[in-house]
């Protein structure tokens, strides 16, 4: 198994979480490497010749290889967004405000159309950004924690 891994590369690597962005793990080296669909999808196309790909590219889709043939060997998927669910975040810290104004404001705010929006101007117009910065960091400070914990990974926290 892998060396200690940071946990802020781990923590690092939830933020990004998005369609278009994987992250995994190498536990041999304790390294987390991101990955783009785009790297994934010359990685598996037959057609792609990796000396033909530019040299900022080339590592990249021999990694998108590598991941693919020992994916839950040698590499472990972080988790994604779905895994993430930024909204479920969100609704816990609108859980927390005290200001009852507040509460209902947010979470009235998140339900529906446009809630990633309403909720980053509900941030701005109550000045919470801070507060919310920090509430998401413990967020996913745990859910690193747990994810570590639950694979057998040895994690420091600097």
């Amino acid at each position: 198994m892998a060396t200690e891994v940071k946990l802020d590369a781990i923590i690092e690597a939830l933020e990004m979480a998005d369609d278009s962005i994987s992250s995994y793990l190498d536990v041999e080296t304790g390294e987390v490497r991101s990955i783009t669909e785009e790297e994934f999808n010359l990685a598996e196309d037959p057609q792609t010749v990796i000396e033909d790909l530019p040299d900022w590219q080339r590592e990249a889709v021999k990694l998108a290889r590598s991941v693919q043939e020992q994916e839950g060997k040698r590499y472990l998927a972080l988790p994604d967004k779905f895994d993430v669910h930024e909204w479920a975040i969100m609704d816990r810290f609108s859980e927390t405000l005290k200001d009852a104004r507040m509460r209902n404001d947010f979470h009235g705010g998140i339900r529906g159309a446009g809630a990633f929006r309403l909720f980053k101007h509900l941030l701005t117009e109550y000045n919470l950004w801070d507060a919310w910065n920090r509430f998401k960091q413990v967020e996913l400070r745990q859910m690193a924690i747990e994810w570590c914990k639950e694979n057998g990974i040895a994690f420091r926290q600097a």
